[in-house]
């Protein structure tokens, strides 16, 4: 063995336990905060249900009991209405600001990206409180539709139920769809336009063959940043959403905090599953390169 090749291995070793190393702290605050918790309560959603305490006996009767009680499948089929609805109206809502924020002077744009922004700053329960004052019977809304002679008494519809739901969901998560809106159509370049109007295309015709599908990344980002994590969503539901308004969080939320760890727990792994195959499902449509592309 030359010493030329002595050394390439040397050098190669010398690198790899450098990247051990130095990705070494990261590994374990992710396996001690992340996998060890997850390890837990996926112990624990196979134990056998009782309040306030945890019984170690092995059992698969929770899991039984969720896959075969249609109720919780009402409530995931409601959970999966709102969150689609949420999220179509976001996309159709936020891809023409993107757009806008994108095509103007970079100055401008990213300071008017940051006002889209600024809303985060402010605390999330204060949010949704403040859609309470203004979605309630007497709130500000139906206040002022009384006050235009729209409509004659209060309307109950934009409180306690799904459409409720659904107006808060967009408003607390519109910035976090408009920001990789932006990101994707600035990452397309200005040349692919310049040359497909030089080529005589419309306006149309661009946004239609050219900035649509470079857009698809963008969509991607969107369904993993805002559609999966809605799915566990419990707040919004329970201040404003009412009976027809509950969601799978909720129903966690609720055996959680009658100390019942072992059905919140199977629930928590059934919304897992759920949003597993509805990801991998993405990734066939989309592609895996997607995920990752501008």
């Amino acid at each position: 063995m030359s010493d030329e090749y002595k050394e390439e291995i040397s050098r190669k070793f010398k690198r790899l336990f450098k990247d051990l190393i130095g990705n070494l702290p990261g590994a374990v605050y992710i396996f001690i905060l992340f996998y060890i918790p997850m390890a837990i309560l996926f112990a624990i959603s196979f134990t056998v249900p009782r309040k306030y305490i945890v019984v170690w006996r092995f059992t698969i009767d929770n899991y039984i009991k969720i896959f075969t009680d249609p109720s919780y499948y009402r409530i995931l089929l409601n959970t999966f209405w709102i969150v689609t609805i949420a999220t179509i109206l976001l996309i159709i809502i936020s891809y023409p600001i993107a757009y806008y924020l994108a095509r103007i002077n970079v100055k401008i744009g990213d300071r008017l990206l940051l006002f889209t922004i600024i809303p985060v700053e402010i605390n999330y329960l204060i949010r949704i409180y403040a859609w309470r004052v203004i979605l309630g019977e007497n709130g500000l809304l139906n206040l002022l539709l009384i006050s235009l002679g729209i409509i004659e008494k209060p309307l109950t519809i934009f409180f306690y139920s799904w459409f409720a739901v659904v107006i808060v969901l967009i408003h607390e998560w519109l910035p976090y769809v408009v920001v990789p809106f932006y990101v994707n159509l600035k990452g397309i370049p200005k040349e692919i336009y310049e040359a497909a109007m030089d080529l005589g295309a419309s306006r149309l015709h661009v946004l239609r063959t050219i900035t649509l599908p470079l857009s698809k990344p963008g969509v991607l980002s969107v369904i993993f940043m805002v559609f999966i994590p809605t799915l566990g969503e419990f707040a919004i539901p329970s201040l404003v959403g009412g009976q027809t308004g509950v969601m799978i969080g909720n129903l966690i939320d609720r055996y959680l905090s009658q100390f019942n760890l072992a059905i919140g727990a199977t629930l928590s792994f059934f919304l897992l599953l759920f949003s597993l195959i509805l990801s991998i499902i993405m990734i066939k449509i989309f592609g895996y390169e997607a995920l990752y592309s501008r």
